[in-house]
């Protein structure tokens, strides 16, 4: 497959420091032939000051689409699962709201961005599955997995644009990746429960026992490991590990990876490379 390169907005969570999780994305897809370039400024995706006005929240949303428009890309990749859904919660906002779409306008018009020119969002399960699909992940496989895993889709991933059903087709799909790679992620009770990072900031005794509470399942479902697709998520169930399993009473530990990093593991890839060791989860039991 040809390289090519494509414009990437990584959120907040990726620029405060969650190396695990730019680390695994740079890399894999790297050696699946695909550059990055960063999308400058880097800014806000608008999700922490929804509750406060729909409009910013959707401008500063909108703003990322037409900077990229703007630098000559007509696709943006945004693999955090809130910026992404974002993007496709603005866009939809503005083609109802007529009143937000001119105030939206106006603000853009300021910088000199266009609401009529804006790239297409495109979340990293996507890429992948165009750029590569299952097949083409399991040509490149050097070292098949042959793990059973707990995923953990996220509440991002299946509300990526309410009313359509593509929340579970980006999980038909992730499911179908991790498979090419010798990842098995069956139902489990508890798979599509919440993180708790939602209340992390309001009802951090409630945010931790719902990570716990995640935690616990994956045990009880005898899965090896939990599998995450967002920093928010990979926030409360591996860097907060400790403290959630503290909340429900358990002692037991588990490793929590991002899917890229399994898919990297599976290419062949250094560890090192993929972000492994600022996983705070005892990633080593894997044996991988």
């Amino acid at each position: 497959m040809a390289t090519y390169g494509i414009k990437v907005f990584w959120g907040c969570r990726a620029l405060s420091g969650d190396v695990s999780f730019e680390s695994s994305i740079r890399t894999v897809l790297e050696a699946l032939g695909m550059a990055l370039e960063d999308l400058r400024p880097q800014a806000c995706c608008g999700e922490p000051i929804r509750s406060l006005s729909l409009t910013a929240s959707c401008y500063l949303s909108i703003r990322l689409l037409a900077l990229t428009a703007r630098d000559g890309s007509d696709k943006l990749l945004m693999p955090c699962n809130k910026g992404y859904y974002m993007a496709n919660w603005s866009l939809d906002l503005i083609s109802r709201s007529e009143e937000v779409r001119e105030a939206v306008k106006k603000a853009l018009s300021s910088e000199g961005l266009r609401i009529d020119r804006l790239a297409c969002p495109m979340s990293l399960v996507d890429l992948l599955y165009e750029a590569w699909g299952p097949e083409g992940l399991r040509k490149k496989t050097e070292k098949p997995l042959g793990l059973k895993v707990a995923l953990h889709p996220g509440c991002y991933l299946l509300r990526f644009k309410p009313g359509t059903g593509e929340g579970l087709e980006e999980l038909r799909k992730l499911r179908e990746l991790l498979s090419a790679v010798g990842v098995e992620a069956p139902y489990y009770p508890g798979m599509l429960d919440c993180c708790g990072g939602g209340l992390e900031a309001t009802r951090p005794d409630a945010a931790l026992t719902l990570a716990g509470s995640k935690i616990e399942a994956a045990h009880g479902a005898g899965l090896e490991c939990l599998v995450v697709t967002c920093p928010a998520c990979f926030e409360m169930l591996d860097r907060r590990q400790e403290e959630a399993l503290a909340a429900v009473g358990v002692k037991k530990p588990i490793p929590v990876l991002y899917f890229t990093q399994l898919i990297g593991l599976a290419l062949g890839l250094e560890p090192d490379r993929l972000g492994l060791r600022f996983n705070r989860s005892p990633v080593e039991e894997l044996g991988i």
